[in-house]
């Protein structure tokens, strides 16, 4: 029965495809919009004899650069199938998808909004993200009335262009795998690797009770965690093995929780995308009561509910915000809706902010073009010098790990360091650079660093003093720098103790690449409750709104270093807690 059954859907789908092949639309030109990762993206399509003559891309917010072939390819192939239906450009996914989508739409009608089921809201979750997708599945489990606000066409958030480490201690995966872990062995974690005194005790404490159960939830729902071993972390080792993967990156964890959302859409939730909140609600006694929407259609609406769960993210797609507490230059690999606006409603509210000063960075970032989402990478370990605007060396170059990196980066004066190097120095068959090109083939490399140079990003020099003055770095100290760096190389005696890839730098051609750090993740925070309530800045709750995911802060929970795992742990563990909180609350 199965078979036949499965025969004759085939049959059917053979035959829709069919039909659509050969369907006939009105000739004339329509307008129509998709939702893409970072909002809505709207197409002209015109119809000459029946047939899709032209597509049009009018307008969309896809992250420049990654979008751009998929905005280039997917009309084209449109009208080369006469269907809507292609294939997608890899790395260009959502943009694909969200053309055809608009292609559809434009030529059949959009589909009608699906309505709010219930008269009251229990709860309004901000954003859509993991931190946004765990609360409002959460509280839809625990029969809540949820509304979920996404300003982009699509769910996932960050979560969807992340790699898909997570954190967490006491699981069902690490007594699987025999590991023994436990809330005090998490705790002395963070004080090891964060540095005592520099984060919020009663959340990390909380955190560590916590985090091994949302872990668990996320298994109970069938997420998929390939082989399901722990391991010891991506960056510094934890003590214990307590870091798991998504099988694909974080959009495995997105999977799981939609998959768990759609159950209750129509029911007990409510998804609105496209959808962006411009401001909360309070009362007279500055309790937050709801927020204020842009909705889809263009309508400004207010909507109540007795909770607001902030789950906007950081602040890494807003360059204003990063230079203001972070760094004098910045680029950026977060998606360009990340922009802090959970932390510029809660700052009007009189929320305390922490560590606001600590973000982590990433080295070797390459400024491609005024927007700081495009740029290039510098593999800054392969052997080449890293020289401060002052002509200094700055740390052991090729022993260096990811808080040293960083540290350098953020610390050096207007964060601008130089990768020095001549040709010899650098690690045979490893990557120069990690954008735009690749390996030490001289057609790759010389492309490239020509490019870089034309647009003063990058110097090129027969001499150590000629490349000084073209780069504007001070020559006497620089020379003296490479002297004394040569002199190491030489007695095998380095100024910062390098052993590995300790090669003078003495025939020319001379290179300095000008480099600045990058960010994928903010750190800091506002200061909140172990119930993820918002403290303000004379220790009172702001009451009627919570915040979970990237807005707690990762330093406020794990202290002044990158943990493996803690982005999206602080997504699931506060999200959750977020929803059984207020399901609490009003149940007394």
């Amino acid at each position: 029965m199965k078979r036949i059954l499965s025969l004759i859907l085939s049959l059917v789908m053979l035959m829709s495809l069919s039909a659509f092949a050969d369907a006939q639309y009105a000739d004339g030109t329509y307008e129509g919009a998709g939702a893409g990762l970072m909002g809505p993206i709207k197409v002209s399509v015109t119809v000459s004899n029946g047939k899709i003559a032209d597509v049009t891309v009018l307008d969309h917010s896809e992250t420049p650069g990654l979008s751009d072939p998929a905005v280039e390819a997917i009309p084209a192939a449109i009208i080369d199938a006469q269907s809507f239906h292609v294939d997608a450009i890899t790395g260009a996914t959502y943009t694909s998808d969200g053309i055809m989508k608009a292609v559809q739409n434009a030529l059949e009608g959009d589909e009608e909004t699906a309505e709010i089921p219930f008269e009251q809201a229990d709860m309004i979750v901000i954003g859509a993200g993991m931190a946004g997708m765990t609360a409002a599945v959460r509280a839809a489990e625990l029969g809540l009335n949820v509304i979920l606000f996404e300003q982009t066409g699509s769910v996932g958030g960050s979560a969807m262009v992340a790699g898909g480490t997570l954190l967490g201690n006491n699981t069902r995966m690490q007594k699987e795998a025999g590991i023994e872990d436990s809330p005090e062995l998490a705790f002395a974690d963070f004080v090891r690797l964060g540095g005592a005194g520099t984060f919020n005790e009663e959340i990390a404490r909380e955190f560590t009770y916590i985090s091994g159960a949302s872990v668990d939830w996320l298994d109970d729902m069938g997420c998929d965690f390939g082989d399901r071993v722990p391991y010891p972390g991506v960056y510094q080792p934890l003590n214990v093995d307590r870091n798991y993967s998504g099988k694909g990156g974080a959009s495995a964890f997105i999977k799981t929780l939609n998959e768990e959302l759609e159950e209750y859409l129509g029911k007990n939730a409510y998804l609105a995308l496209n959808s962006k909140v411009t401001n909360l609600l309070t009362d007279d006694e500055g309790i937050v009561v709801g927020a204020s929407v842009m909705m889809a259609d263009g309508t400004q609406t207010d909507f109540y509910a007795a909770a607001t769960a902030i789950c906007t993210g950081g602040y890494g797609g807003s360059e204003e915000l990063l230079m203001k507490y972070n760094f004098d230059n910045i680029l950026t690999t977060s998606p360009s809706f990340v922009t802090g606006d959970g932390y510029v409603w809660l700052d009007d509210l009189g929320a305390a902010f922490t560590n606001m000063d600590f973000c982590t960075a990433y080295a070797g970032g390459i400024r491609m073009s005024d927007s700081f989402f495009e740029m290039g990478r510098f593999n800054v370990t392969n052997g080449a010098l890293w020289i401060d605007v002052n002509g200094h060396r700055m740390a052991d170059e090729t022993g260096a790990d990811s808080k040293v990196k960083s540290d350098s980066w953020s610390e050096a004066e207007q964060n601008i360091v130089y990768t020095v190097f001549s040709p010899e120095m650098l690690i045979a068959d490893a990557n120069v650079f990690t954008a735009g090109s690749s390996g030490r083939e001289p057609a790759e490399f010389d492309a490239f660093s020509e490019m870089l140079i034309e647009k003063g990003h990058a110097f090129k020099a027969d001499s150590v003093e000629e490349l000084a003055q073209k780069a504007g770095l001070p020559v006497d100290a620089f020379v003296d720098t490479i002297t004394t760096y040569n002199d190491g190389a030489a007695s095998g005696k380095d100024a910062f103790g390098r052993t590995k890839q300790l090669v003078a730098m003495e025939n020319g051609p001379f290179y300095a690449v000008e480099t600045i750090p990058y960010v994928m993740i903010t750190s800091g925070g506002p200061m909140m409750t172990k119930d993820c309530e918002v403290v303000r800045t004379d220790g009172t709750v702001i009451q009627g709104v919570y915040i979970a995911g990237e807005i707690v802060g990762m330093a406020n929970v794990g202290g002044l270093n990158s943990i493996g795992g803690m982005g999206h742990g602080n997504c699931l563990a506060w999200g959750k807690q977020i929803a059984e909180v207020v399901h609490q609350k009003l149940a007394e």
